[in-house]
């Protein structure tokens, strides 16, 4: 596990002291518990990776430039011509002051917001590459007429299945939480907000088809292995989307939420 989302509802006081004076130490103890079990069995378990270091400031800042002067024809991650793409030439766009005053609050949901994106996009960039790999393997009439192959792509069509409905149950849960806990705050805050929340919220239904395309391909490969680059083609046009929404929520939200109170 690389990063976790946790989003509490109904006291966020009560449940994130209780998450971390109970529930973190408790899953530390089970997980030191079970490394002594492996050793004492001759496993060697798996050392846990350094986290990257991001320069969330850099970032922050860097998206405060680009909201300052919005561009008038978005060009970032063009959709390929079979995607269904998200209406970019649509999007509202707010004036935001870039020198506006940060309150600690505020830093802190604009560090979380990006975190998110950040993990969302390095698991994107390794779905896309699994599926590549997999449809190399698929296509390759040599290696297909190994047994041993045909039994490793098996077992590769359920990992890349696996690895994909994962993911997309991961960015659903994230749309959730926003449109029902962090795009309502904001409303309240500030009403000025509301073109650019609704047009994010319009996104989230269209990213949730592709979403479904995406599960759609899945179950045709399990049935049929052929199907894999349709598998391929459907992950590439979840990426362009996923891509191009991440950029427009960070360039016209990081600003209000630095400036207000609110926890993301």
């Amino acid at each position: 596990m690389s990063v976790f989302v946790f989003a509490p509802r109904q006291d966020p006081e009560t449940e994130l002291r209780r998450f971390a004076e109970e529930v973190a130490p408790g899953v530390r103890e089970a997980v030191a518990q079970a490394r002594e079990a492996a050793i004492s069995q001759g496993l060697q378990p798996q050392a846990a990776t350094e986290p990257s270091t991001v320069l969330l400031t850099e970032r922050i800042a860097t998206a405060s430039d680009a909201i300052a002067v919005p561009p008038a024809t978005p060009t970032r991650n063009s959709p390929t011509p079979h995607s269904a793409a998200l209406n970019e030439e649509d999007r509202p766009h707010l004036k935001q002051d870039a020198g506006a005053s940060v309150t600690p609050t505020g830093r802190q949901s604009q560090e979380t917001l990006i975190q998110i994106h950040d993990h969302l996009r390095m698991e994107l960039r390794e779905l896309q590459e699994a599926a590549e790999q997999v449809a190399t393997g698929a296509m390759d009439p040599a290696a297909a007429r190994s047994l041993l192959n045909m039994m490793a792509m098996r077992q590769n069509y359920w990992t890349l299945g696996a690895f994909c409905a994962q993911y997309c149950r991961v960015v659903s849960i994230h749309h959730t939480i926003e449109d029902y806990q962090m795009f309502p705050s904001l409303r309240r805050e500030e009403a000025s907000l509301k073109p650019v929340l609704d047009k994010l919220h319009d996104e989230h239904e269209v990213i949730a088809e592709q979403i479904d395309r995406v599960d759609r391909a899945l179950v045709a490969m399990m049935n049929d292995p052929r199907e894999v680059d349709q598998v391929r083609r459907a992950a590439d046009d979840l990426t362009t989307m996923l891509l191009s929404h991440f950029a427009y929520e960070e360039d016209e939200l990081l600003g209000p939420l630095g400036r207000l109170e609110l926890i993301v």
